[in-house]
C-alpha cells in the first residue's frame, strides 16, 4: 500500500503531463481565433539553429501552446467569469460591464504625449501640403468613438479617460499646422447620445449613430466644395432589422460572455442595390464586385448565424472605387478611413460621381503620390477620434 502511494503522485503527474500532450497533439491547430480577432501561433517544426539559440523559437514554442492549448475558448471563458464572479473591474484587464445594462466600457486612456500627437499632426501637414502641390483640397475629420465619449457605468475611483483632451490637443496642433479639420463631435453634440449612437458590446457606432455622423459630414463637405448637397433623410419606415445575434468586437474579447439583445440595423434606399459599380481595387484594374457582397453581406446568412461588425455592414478593403449613376455632384472624392465609415460608405457615395475609399492599414502605395497620380477633386481622411496615427492601428 505503502509502495503506492510513494509512486501514485508521480504517474498521477506523468498521466496529465502525457494526455494532455496526447490531445495537443491531436488536436487540429486553428489558424485564427474568432473572439480574439487575431491569427494563432503555428508551430515551428524546423526551427533554424539561430532561432534555437536566440530563443526566438522557446518563445515561439510558449506562444503556439497558448494559443492552440485544447478548449482555450472555454478555458478563458470561464477565466472571464471567474472575473466577474470575483468584482474585477477592468476584465482581462480591458472592459468594464454594467450586469444590469450589459453595457460595456473601455479602460481609461492615458494622456497622449505631445511628441505623439505633434507627429500625427505633421503626418497630416506633409499629406495636405503634398496635395497642395496639385491643388487637390484635403481635410482632416475625427469622428467621435464610443470608447471617448461613453465611459459609463465607470467606477469613481478610477481616473478620468483623456480620450476627449486627446483629440482637442490634437485638433489645436493641426489647426496650428494649417491643416484643414473638422471635430465631426462639434457637429453633433446638439443631439448626441451615446446609448442611441453605439453599440452596447461593440466600439462602433450603431447605424442610427452613424446616420448622424454622415449628416454631419456631409454638410460639411458640402460647406467646403461649394455645393448644396442635402443627406438622404433618415427614415424610420425604412430601418429593418436581422434577427441574429450580433458578436460586438467588445463582447468578442471577453468571449460573448455578456448578454445582450442587440440588432443590426440598416437604413438605406432600395436604389443602392443597382445604382452603384463597384471596383475592389481601381477602374482600370476591372474587378467588380455586386453591392450585396460588399455591404451587408449578414443580409444573406441563416438567421442563426452570430454576426459581426464587419459581416453587417462592410468587411475593410485597401482600395474601393465606386462609380454612381445617380449623383448631385460630378467630383470624385477620396475618403481615407478606419472601419467607423464602413457604415456609411455607400451613403457618402451616393451624391459623388465616383468615391474611392483607401485603407492605408493594408494599402501598399506611398499615399501621397499615390493620390497625386489619382487627381480626385477632394480628399477626406476620417478616423474615429482614439486613431492617432496616420498608419491606424
Amino acid at each position: 500500500m505503502r509502495k503506492i502511494q510513494t509512486y501514485l503522485l508521480p504517474i498521477t503527474f506523468f498521466c496529465i503531463i502525457f494526455g494532455g500532450f496526447v490531445v495537443h497533439v491531436l488536436t487540429v491547430d486553428r489558424p485564427q481565433s474568432e473572439m480574439e480577432n487575431r491569427p494563432l501561433e503555428s508551430a515551428n517544426i524546423s526551427p533554424s539553429p539561430q532561432e534555437i539559440f536566440s530563443g526566438k523559437w522557446s518563445k515561439q514554442v510558449e506562444s503556439y501552446i497558448s494559443d492552440q492549448f485544447p478548449a482555450r475558448d472555454t478555458w478563458m471563458r470561464d477565466y472571464v467569469f471567474f472575473q466577474r464572479a470575483m468584482g474585477k473591474t477592468y476584465l482581462n484587464d480591458k472592459y468594464a460591464v454594467g450586469d444590469d445594462s450589459g453595457w460595456i466600457i473601455s479602460k481609461p486612456a492615458a494622456a497622449k504625449s505631445d511628441e505623439e500627437l505633434a507627429s500625427f499632426a505633421t503626418d497630416l501637414q506633409q499629406l495636405s501640403e503634398g496635395l497642395a502641390e496639385r491643388n487637390i483640397p484635403f481635410t482632416f475629420y475625427s469622428l467621435p468613438a464610443k470608447a471617448t465619449y461613453s465611459r459609463e457605468p465607470s467606477p469613481s475611483y478610477m481616473p478620468d479617460d483623456a480620450g476627449i483632451a486627446n483629440n482637442t490637443k490634437l485638433h489645436e496642433l493641426v489647426t496650428a499646422a494649417g491643416v484643414d479639420n473638422v471635430r465631426l463631435y462639434d457637429e453633433m453634440k446638439e443631439d448626441f447620445s451615446a446609448e442611441r449612437n453605439f453599440f452596447k458590446t461593440d466600439h462602433h457606432w450603431t447605424m442610427r449613430g452613424a446616420y448622424s455622423g454622415y449628416e454631419a459630414l456631409l454638410k460639411t463637405i458640402s460647406e467646403r466644395i461649394g455645393e448644396t448637397i442635402k443627406p438622404i433623410p433618415f427614415d424610420e419606415a425604412n430601418t429593418f432589422c436581422l434577427p441574429n445575434q450580433f458578436a460586438g468586437s467588445w463582447n468578442k474579447i471577453l468571449y460573448m460572455t455578456v448578454d445582450n439583445n442587440e440588432q443590426i440595423c440598416y437604413n438605406e434606399p432600395a436604389s443602392f442595390a443597382t445604382q452603384f459599380t463597384i471596383y475592389d481595387g481601381t477602374m482600370e484594374e476591372g474587378v467588380t464586385a455586386p453591392y450585396e457582397a460588399v455591404y451587408g453581406r449578414a443580409k444573406k446568412m441563416s438567421p442563426d448565424a452570430l454576426v459581426n461588425y464587419a459581416d453587417a455592414y462592410s468587411r475593410d478593403f485597401a482600395e474601393l472605387t465606386i462609380v454612381n449613376e445617380n449623383y448631385d455632384s460630378d467630383k470624385h472624392l477620396v475618403v481615407i478611413k478606419d472601419s467607423y465609415f464602413n457604415t456609411i460608405q455607400f451613403h457618402v457615395a451616393s451624391h459623388f460621381k465616383t468615391v474611392t475609399i483607401l485603407d492605408l492599414r493594408y494599402l501598399e502605395n506611398d499615399v501621397i503620390s499615390y493620390l497625386q497620380s489619382m487627381q480626385p477633386d477632394y480628399v477626406v481622411l476620417a478616423y474615429n477620434d482614439r486613431n492617432l496615427k496616420l498608419m491606424p492601428e
